[in-house]
């Protein structure tokens, strides 16, 4: 499909002007280069001093942190579904640990900002057109310590992978929808006015993450550095493990320049060499913070240039692609945007039933609404968690181990098949439990030490 039998495909689509606009660019720019990988010979490993270390960042005094946070504003990534872990509402909505959802610890952490030091720090959610109205709903009883406000980003059809034709929503249904990834909340906050509106509220810095990275809380210390040294964009980074294989990560170019490298970006040839830790130790945990009058002053030069991510999906048995950008690459459309070394406990994301198993075990504790390891537990890395279905379905993950056991002492579980606790229980060391053929039970007090089940 042409550009412009495009353009007209989508003029009945009741979209706004705005939306429409973007949408066109993104095709646009998909019909003159499709899928961008990049030229693996130009890319380098960014020198040590492009990465600052968070551990090089001032303490600011109480004067300074307070000035900080008084023109802060949060804003949580909350357009994914529960899907992953068979659920059907907002994954913000899900249960982490004594009652509380992700979206009601975000709300504890800015409660106690304020109750501490009196300073209101406001909640902006992005939401989905699948998110939106749920989590209205859902904020409809919440106290009002916090000032919560919503978006809704832009929702954009997917196309025919071999005609490039919309999918028709008549026919198709909400499926024919997709939203656009997190690089579209650039356009969504210029267009629907949220940074002239926080600008003219005083609140200069954003803070935004995904809603269920429980690290990803506000942090005087880099937003008083954000303002203090005038740094328009900083992309939060960690040391990389074989668990983050997949995750974004930070190239420099030629020019000395860094931009995001995503794995759809990289050739074929090349998947191990970005997937390894050799070349790429760092990468991107997606808490990003932005100096809102630098993204005022360049967005009035255009859009962002963001790299374009051609996602490929298969949507009632017809392949289809995606047209997606990620908020990470803004990036390199600041002079002096910086990527930050941060610590581990930054990022602490809950994926699937494994995280959400290892969160909810002794090996964590919460604070005001912060996920923080036991002090108590003295290993260096976290257990290794494998599992298939049914621990996969939140439900039967709740069913099958009703109390999460003591992890304390465990190196890695793997778990197959009917297998069920039937109370407390202790595992340690490395335990693997594998039912084929037979139902396995782990009786009430029952510890599991180095053992190998298989039945």
């Amino acid at each position: 499909m042409e550009i412009s039998e495009f353009k007209d495909a989508i003029e009945r689509l009741g979209l706004t002007d705005p939306s429409r606009s973007e949408f066109l660019r993104l095709f646009s720019r998909y019909k003159a280069s499709g899928a961008s990988t990049v030229d693996w010979k130009a890319i380098r490993a960014p020198e040590p001093s492009h990465l600052v270390s968070y551990d090089t960042l001032t303490d600011p005094d109480d004067r300074q942190t307070a000035e900080a946070l008084a023109r802060l504003v949060v804003c949580k990534l909350n357009g994914g579904l529960g899907t992953g872990m068979g659920c059907a509402g907002p994954k913000s909505s899900i249960t982490v640990k004594n009652g509380q959802s992700f979206l009601d610890l975000t709300l504890r952490q800015l409660e106690h900002i304020k109750q501490t030091l009196d300073i209101p720090v406001p909640l902006l959610l992005m939401n989905s057109f699948h998110t939106h109205q749920q989590t209205l709903e859902l904020l409809e009883n919440r106290p009002p310590q916090v000032a919560v406000e919503c978006f809704q980003q832009n929702r954009f059809l997917r196309l025919d992978k071999d005609t490039d034709q919309p999918l028709d929503p008549e026919l198709i249904g909400e499926d024919a929808w997709y939203p656009p990834g997190h690089g579209d909340i650039f356009s969504c906050l210029k267009e629907q006015g949220w940074i002239d509106r926080l600008l003219g509220e005083g609140r200069e810095l954003l803070f935004v993450s995904n809603s269920d990275n429980l690290g990803a809380v506000a942090d005087p210390k880099i937003a008083h550095a954000l303002l203090a040294n005038d740094i328009p964009f900083i992309m939060e980074m960690a040391p990389k493990t074989p668990a983050d294989i997949k995750g974004g990560t930070l190239y420099q170019d030629a020019g000395g320049k860094l931009h995001l490298l995503e794995l759809a970006q990289v050739p074929k040839e090349h998947e191990d060499e970005f997937c390894g830790t050799d070349k790429f130790k760092v990468f991107n945990t997606n808490n990003i913070w932005i100096h809102l009058r630098h993204l005022k002053e360049r967005m009035a030069q255009g859009p962002l240039d963001l790299n374009l991510i051609v996602n490929e999906k298969l949507i009632a048995g017809r392949p289809v692609i995606q047209l997606e950008t990620a908020m990470g690459a803004g990036l390199e459309n600041f002079e002096g945007g910086q990527g930050l070394v941060v610590g581990r406990d930054r990022f602490l994301p809950v994926k699937n039933t494994s995280d959400l198993m290892l969160i909810q075990s002794n090996l964590f504790i919460f604070e005001n609404g912060r996920m923080v390891r036991n002090p108590t537990h003295t290993r260096n890395s976290l257990p290794l968690i494998r599992w298939k279905e049914p621990f996969t379905d939140l439900e039967e993950f709740q069913n099958r181990i009703p109390i999460v056991p003591d992890m304390q002492e465990l190196e890695s579980l793997e778990i197959e098949g009917d297998v069920r606790f039937e109370g407390e229980a202790s595992l340690k060391g490395r335990v693997t439990l594998v039912a084929h053929d037979q139902p396995i039970r782990i009786p009430a007090g029952t510890c599991l030490e180095n053992r190998r089940m298989v039945q």
